[in-house]
């Protein structure tokens, strides 16, 4: 089961590793950034800001929700702010969000499956 994680999270860190570099690839040619850019980077301001008010609420998932407000708050309003310095995604771009998604989404299966037999054998 470990290895499984682990080869999982590697494939999810070089899908991520060819995203960056295809993004810088396509930016250098066009001087523009995809759409999804400025959303992307809000969540992530987002989810910065909801981790240490996770804690300082003793409550996780709120926490984790505010955090993902302010982030598509201000992820959406960069992208209105910005949006004549967006392109759409090349097809190379949607292939690599494909795959991107479908690794990530089998390790948020895999973690579900382990939180679930953790949860069930403790009982």
């Amino acid at each position: 089961m470990l290895i499984a994680i682990l080869i999982l999270l590697l494939a999810g860190l070089a899908m991520s590793y060819f995203a960056f570099k295809l993004k810088k690839e396509e930016y250098a040619a066009t001087g523009k950034y995809p759409k999804g850019h400025y959303m992307g980077q809000g969540l992530a301001i987002g989810i910065a800001i909801g981790i240490p008010l996770a804690f300082a609420l003793d409550n996780i998932f709120l926490g984790y929700m505010i955090g993902l407000v302010i982030g598509t708050v201000l992820g959406t309003r960069n992208e209105n702010k910005h949006e004549h310095e967006l392109r759409p995604l090349t097809q190379r771009e949607r292939e690599l969000r494909k795959k991107t998604i479908l690794i990530f989404g089998a390790l948020f299966a895999l973690g579900l499956l382990i939180f679930v037999a953790m949860y069930f054998t403790s009982i």
